[in-house]
């Protein structure tokens, strides 16, 4: 371990400050960036999570070429002062620009949005038309034949699955074709 001398840690102590007020703007940076994308909590932990790797690899990098790797605590001190003083002095003024162009920027991607997925809009209209007519076709046509298979089938009493009862069962077929196998065996006997 080795001494600094009081004049070099007074520059790192000064640069580290510098540092937390860029390191202030970096954050503001991406809060603008994140405001106008999205608004979702995971957002919120994605950007925290990528500044927090930003901050600690600035501070690294910082600490290796100024200090020749050796943390200190006058260093991080004067990082975190130097980004309050960032918030408590242009960090206010900067936060209500940024709101104001991350509202307008998302008004402007509205707009972008809506231009550009007009033509889709308009196509899904047609073929909600189209598709609606069609379906009315089909339920027209699906009561029509609901009609004449109620008038149909119970003249045909004959099916398929008649036939297999024909196989496995010891009752004679009814004179229409078909079993009846809700009568008992008197009503049977007499038909």
């Amino acid at each position: 371990m080795y001494s600094v001398p009081q004049s070099e840690q007074l520059t790192i102590f000064i640069s580290s400050l510098g540092l937390g007020f860029l390191l202030g703007i970096l954050y503001d940076v991406l809060r603008a960036l994140r405001l106008s994308l999205t608004k979702s909590k995971g957002a919120i932990v994605f950007f925290d999570i990528l500044y927090f790797i930003l901050f600690g690899f600035c501070t690294f990098i910082f600490i290796l070429a100024l200090n020749k790797g050796e943390v200190r605590f006058y260093i991080i001190a004067g990082e975190l002062i130097g980004a309050l003083f960032y918030y408590i002095s242009f960090g206010i003024a900067v936060i209500k620009i940024t709101d104001r162009a991350v509202s307008l920027l998302r008004r402007f991607y509205a707009f972008i949005f809506k231009v550009i997925s007009a033509p889709f809009r308009l196509i899904k209209k047609v073929f909600s038309a189209l598709f609606g007519k069609i379906s009315k076709l089909f339920r027209k046509t699906e009561k029509k034949s609901t009609k004449m298979r109620k008038k149909l089938l119970p003249k045909l009493r004959l099916y398929v699955y008649n036939l297999l009862g024909i196989l496995f069962a010891n009752k004679p077929i009814g004179k229409k074709g078909g079993r009846d196998f809700g009568k008992g065996k008197e009503e049977e006997k007499a038909s």
